[in-house]
């Protein structure tokens, strides 16, 4: 859980979370937690369960499809303040992607459980999530695109 002092102009910074009074906001701080990783450190792994969203606050990542694979493919560098892996959080599909550590990183996550009975008691924040993940599955249909193009 986050204390007190963490200031909620960081999650109001995010596309996900702009639209949502403090009070809102305040209702997250349980369900989030601080965490670090190294350069190299595999936050998520394509094909599993997505159980967190994660805030990147420093640091660097990037989204690899195929990784360690012949096809693998980066589709996306993830600086702060971004927000990853929600859209497997909200869908319950398997992650789409594997997120590597490409630099010393400090972030926040988002667990289900602490999300779910916010979700269902403040239609506000689930609204707005939803529409944060449609943007990124947008942007990511159009990134694989372009990066199709590159190779072919």
């Amino acid at each position: 859980m986050l204390t007190t002092e963490f200031n909620l102009n960081t999650l109001r910074a995010l596309d996900i979370f702009e639209p949502l009074r403090d009070s809102e906001l305040e209702l997250l701080r349980p369900a989030l937690t601080v965490r670090t990783c190294s350069i190299g450190d595999i936050l998520m792994d394509e094909g599993t369960e997505g159980n967190e969203l994660f805030i990147l606050l420093v640091g660097q990542v990037k989204v690899v499809m195929d990784f360690q694979l012949p096809t693998e493919a980066v589709v996306n560098i993830i600086e702060p303040v971004e927000t990853f892996g929600e859209i497997a959080l909200l869908t319950g599909e398997p992650r789409s992607a594997t997120v590597v550590a490409t630099d010393t990183c400090r972030f926040l996550t988002l667990h289900r459980e602490g999300l779910e009975s916010v979700l269902l008691d403040n239609p506000n924040i689930c609204l707005a999530m939803l529409k944060a993940a449609y943007r990124r599955i947008k942007a990511q249909g159009q990134r694989l695109k372009a990066a199709q193009r590159t190779t072919s």
